[in-house]
């Protein structure tokens, strides 16, 4: 009887937690497909990731030194990359697309899209990566994450200009020493 007893246990706790273990499993080899995939779109573009976050469905990483963003995303009905270079990108924003939607009694805001949005300095090439469609995905952190990649590459994008202002003004006075 006590043999009986110790089977069923075991057979109840391994049906109870084999879901979670394959929840878990499913979303890590999700990740380690992502981080792949876009590993290998840096060593295409010879860069190297110095900053990655994986979130979901979608990857986004970025090279400081060669001064490029990685974005890749992977949904049920098709796969999305983006290669922004950042050397033209003046500025970059959060986007965030809302619908009004009227119910019986009340009107409320439903969320579109999150996405980043990249202004470059000819202004006819501007690029948007989505972190966020109403239409494939569920709504989660996408709109802090977007916040925080949007700090960090302003961050960057300012910390290259002053970088380039200091290296033009060596030139100009180099050049002012030669003569």
């Amino acid at each position: 009887m006590g043999t009986g007893l110790i089977i069923i246990d075991v057979i109840i706790i391994a049906i109870v937690i084999l879901p979670f273990a394959l929840f878990i499993n499913g979303s890590k080899k999700r990740s380690r497909q992502l981080r792949n995939t876009l590993k290998t779109e840096t060593t295409e573009h010879n860069c190297k990731l110095d900053k990655l976050e994986i979130h979901g469905n979608y990857a986004i990483g970025v090279d400081t030194s060669q001064q490029k963003l990685f974005f890749h995303r992977k949904t049920e009905t098709a796969v999305y990359s983006k290669v922004i270079d950042l050397s033209s990108v003046m500025s970059c924003k959060t986007t965030k697309e809302t619908k009004r939607v009227k119910d019986k009694t009340k009107h409320y805001d439903v969320v579109e899209k999150i996405g980043l949005s990249f202004y470059h300095r000819n202004q006819n090439n501007d690029a948007y990566v989505e972190f966020y469609n109403n239409d494939l995905m569920i709504l989660s952190d996408q709109l802090e994450v977007a916040q925080n990649w949007q700090d960090y590459l302003n961050q960057l994008l300012s910390s290259k200009d002053h970088t380039i202002g200091i290296q033009n003004q060596k030139h100009r006075v180099i050049a002012v020493n030669a003569s």
